[in-house]
């Protein structure tokens, strides 16, 4: 007699928590074009309009939970082994780029193993001095030790620019 009612529990959670996570893609959903959803490694980086880095800094919330293109040089790398194998199952590598344009600078995380980049080209590819056309997700974390937030900006997608 119980096992019928834990089944219909169940089933009603399923569909209240499959209706919320619908819910919550048709509120995400604006008038930014292109989809802000790779489905393909063949996508172009190019469709995609670029955004100064001090556009991004200076207006985070605009671009909080987007994928937007930045484009610029590589002034640093930085690659560490993350042991925490909570995050993604695995020890596996960061790299941080610490990437220039024209006006301003930022730090971009490849997650490695664990990330989102669905290209070929991987950050720790990269060189020094190199320019890079890059897809990157925007985050704004806010730190709880200390009032503020930081940008954090994922790459979905690396691609080096024809010149």
């Amino acid at each position: 007699m119980t096992a019928p009612l834990i089944r219909i529990g169940l089933r009603t959670i399923t569909l209240i928590l499959s209706g919320l996570i619908g819910l919550h893609s048709v509120l995400a959903s604006d008038e930014f074009t292109p989809s802000s959803q790779v489905s393909s490694v063949r996508m172009s980086v190019a469709s995609y309009e670029r955004i100064p880095i001090n556009t991004l800094l200076a207006r985070p919330d605009h671009y909080q939970m987007r994928e937007i293109r930045i484009t610029g040089t590589v002034l640093a790398i930085q690659t560490e082994i993350i042991p925490n194998r909570m995050i993604c199952g695995s020890t596996h590598e960061q790299t941080t780029l610490t990437v220039e344009d024209d006006s301003g600078q930022i730090e971009i995380i490849d997650q490695g193993a664990c990330g989102k980049n669905v290209g070929a080209l991987k950050a720790p590819m990269l060189k020094t001095g190199q320019r890079i056309d890059l897809l990157v997700r925007i985050m704004i974390t806010t730190n709880l030790s200390s009032s503020g937030s930081s940008v954090e900006a994922t790459i979905r997608y690396i691609n080096l620019p024809r010149d």
